[in-house]
């Protein structure tokens, strides 16, 4: 079953990132589907060792792309600042409380990734770095991070 289900509004133009975004959807779904089978531990499991891990990754792919073109300074460090932000929230705050066996902090922890991805993507990525490399024209041949 899937939580978040990919469409055209998350399209950035950038096929590296928009194949990373993909694998963390597919991964915060599978994490939902074993959720709704009961399977909490390995669920648990996947959030915490895959999608912070992945997310992470792919962050500073993005950063490091928007420094090599160029990408307004300004906008760039904001943009690393919501990344920050992200994976500070999760690693410091939620998940300590989520390897102690916090239930509520682990479905905090998933709602909270699913509604930040959700906007971080549409508001920052697409409207963000997307529209900014497509108005240039420039076409990122990087290959997509794997897990």
């Amino acid at each position: 079953m899937e939580i978040i289900k990919w469409c055209k509004d998350f399209e950035s133009g950038i096929e590296a990132f928009d194949e990373e975004h993909k694998t963390l959807i597919k991964t915060i779904n599978q994490v939902y589907t074993l959720m709704r089978e009961g399977k909490r531990e390995d669920a648990k499991k996947i959030l915490i060792d895959t999608v912070v891990t992945y997310a992470d990754k792919h962050f500073k792919h993005e950063e490091e792309v928007m420094e090599r073109y160029n990408y307004p300074k300004e906008k760039l460090e904001n943009h690393k600042k919501m990344h920050k932000f992200f994976v500070r929230y999760l690693v410091d705050t939620l998940l300590p409380e989520i390897e102690k066996g916090d239930d509520r902090k682990f479905n905090e922890a998933l709602n909270f990734i699913i509604g930040w991805l959700i906007m971080h993507i549409k508001n920052m990525d697409v409207n963000g770095y997307g529209k900014w490399f497509k108005e240039r024209g420039i076409e990122v041949p990087d290959k997509m991070v794997e897990i």
